[in-house]
């Protein structure tokens, strides 16, 4: 876990936990948290399934983000940022089964992305997403989603034509209406949210949130420490039968560390002194009668 310390500003802590679950035989999620001159850079991608080469999509999204957006200037617009990362990302991967060794196969995957920044109107988090990985804020105790999945279950439950229950049993619950690397050209939707101290933002693959109810992930959050709150996620989602790859990248906004308090001198140590001044000023007045 890495903390980035701050004087003025609130400290943020990291932890992330990737684990490939009981049933996978391979991890197709990806995840990476890494300072970078526009923020705090934190991405879980998800290969997409029923295509060869899952786990290779999701590291390259993650690396393809870290490389795009690592090379702007930290006053580069982080909306653009994000759009143009997501656009070179996604030619990347129709591009790289055409590569020699590659095999000609299609290769996808969903991201969740956020961009955490300080600025005069206080600290926030640029969070874009693409599929059904997601972004959660838990402020005050309570859960809020902060990404719409692209699914059909997720469109379907939009223009309420199912209920939320039929939802988590519907036959095309893992259909994903957008995804990197499906088609020459992807959107995704970006939103800018204000983060306040003692705010936890949460990203993580449906392997999480697929399989753990949301008021289970709220809970869960609340570890005594943010390595322990990850490591909740992961043993509720394993418990509930670890059916699919789980990743998670999670920060939380923390007082700034105290100024150090200077070593002052006991108070009894004044009176020493200035007993000792007196003795000394009588002693002087003794000798000059004296003598």
């Amino acid at each position: 876990m890495n903390e980035i310390p701050a004087l003025e500003e609130p400290a943020i802590i990291f932890a992330e936990k990737c684990d490939r679950g009981i049933l996978r035989q391979e991890n197709n999620d990806s995840v990476l948290h890494l300072r970078i001159p526009l923020g705090d850079l934190m991405v879980v991608a998800d290969g997409v399934g029923g295509y060869i080469g899952r786990s290779t999509a999701s590291q390259m999204v993650v690396e393809s983000f870290r490389e795009h957006l690592a090379a702007l200037p930290s006053d580069y617009p982080a909306d653009k940022a994000l759009q143009e990362a997501a656009k070179f990302t996604n030619a990347k991967l129709l591009m790289t089964p055409r590569e020699p060794g590659m095999p000609n196969v299609r290769m996808g995957s969903t991201v969740v992305v956020a961009l955490l920044q300080e600025s005069a109107e206080g600290p926030h988090a640029w969070v874009g997403h693409i599929g059904d990985s997601r972004a959660y804020l838990v402020r005050v105790g309570r859960l809020h989603r902060l990404t719409t999945d692209h699914s059909a279950v997720q469109s379907l439950l939009s223009r309420n034509l199912i209920s939320p229950q039929e939802a988590e049993n519907h036959p095309d619950i893992s259909m994903l209406t957008r995804s990197l690397g499906r088609l020459p050209e992807v959107e995704i939707d970006i939103e800018k949210h204000p983060l306040a101290i003692g705010d936890t933002l949460l990203l993580c693959s449906d392997g999480l949130w697929g399989f753990v109810p949301e008021h289970e992930i709220e809970k869960a959050t609340a570890g005594p420490t943010l390595d322990a709150a990850a490591q909740n996620l992961i043993d509720l989602a394993l418990a509930a039968g670890g059916h699919d790859n789980i990743s998670i990248e999670i920060a939380r906004l923390i007082p700034p560390p105290a100024p150090p308090r200077r070593a002052g001198l006991p108070p009894w140590f004044k009176w020493i002194v200035t007993l000792f001044l007196l003795a000394i000023a009588g002693l002087c007045v003794l000798a000059y009668y004296i003598l």
